[in-house]
């Protein structure tokens, strides 16, 4: 059985404190807005995918888990305490869930934890971040920047990524289980944008978030989206994207438009 890497970032709160919310109260709201649109919860632990669940109720003091058929999963869970990543509205939210105990909740088997002291709200609108359509947009970084090279492979050996989404700031890139992600706040000199109908467009690229897709199905390696922020974006390197990013978002909006039947 494969496991995640083990560099995998996940729920950082001091890495993100503008993120963070820690009131009770709001804590609770977006657990519970989790159990009433009975919203998929991935569950990690030790640096790892471990089952699907999801938020069965929340009280003033705990909330509950749906547990795994695998008895196993939730041992490991109970033994060690997990994280569990969600989405409402787009925003990613991670949670811890420790001091997990077994208990009958209506009837049934669920997993019990205290209310998280602290609660991530991943929103970022610093920039407005395109979709890449799948896939065709690439990056390009060197090799030895994130895999070590072997004897018989050159300095110019270059690894290929999908990108995810593209704004005028920064990328977010798909890297495979097999590809270990860079540390938080590695520099990457000679990054290439690989888009179509312009020229690849080279910057220096900073690693400044790792989360795991939520991929259901049993324990094993979760592909990572990765972003980075440019650094020191020469201008004509930063108006050529612009121009790209607005033509992609002019053609979505006609279509959208088209679509609606406005002339």
């Amino acid at each position: 059985m494969s496991i995640a890497p083990a560099r995998i970032e996940l729920y950082d709160p001091e890495r993100y404190p503008e993120y963070v919310l820690r009131l009770p109260r709001e804590i609770a709201v977006l657990l519970r807005s989790l159990a009433a649109r009975r919203t998929p919860v991935a569950v990690f632990g030790g640096g790892r995918y471990l089952f699907p669940s999801m938020v069965l109720q929340v009280t003033e003091e705990h909330f509950f888990l749906d547990p795994c058929g695998d008895e196993r999963l939730n041992a490991l869970a109970l033994e060690r305490g997990v994280v569990c990543q969600g989405k409402l509205e787009g925003i990613t939210l991670q949670f811890a869930a420790e001091r997990l105990q077994r208990v009958e909740h209506q009837g049934v088997l669920a997993l019990a934890a205290p209310l998280p002291a602290n609660l991530l709200r991943l929103q970022r609108r610093e920039f407005f971040r395109v979709p890449a359509p799948a896939p065709t947009w690439w990056c390009e970084l060197p090799r030895a920047a994130v895999l070590p090279l072997s004897p018989g492979e050159a300095e110019q050996v270059r690894l290929k990524l999908r990108i995810l989404d593209l704004s005028v700031g920064g990328v977010a890139l798909l890297f495979p289980p097999e590809v270990p992600s860079p540390a938080h706040g590695t520099q990457i000199a000679g990054a290439r944008l690989i888009l179509p109908l312009t020229e690849s467009l080279e910057t220096v690229m900073e690693a400044r978030n790792v989360l795991p897709l939520d991929i259901p199905g049993p324990a094993k390696a979760v592909p990572l989206r990765v972003g980075f922020r440019f650094v020191g974006m020469p201008t004509a390197v930063a108006n050529r994207l612009y121009r790209f990013l607005f033509e992609i978002q002019r053609e979505q909006l006609a279509a959208r438009t088209s679509g609606l039947g406005v002339d």
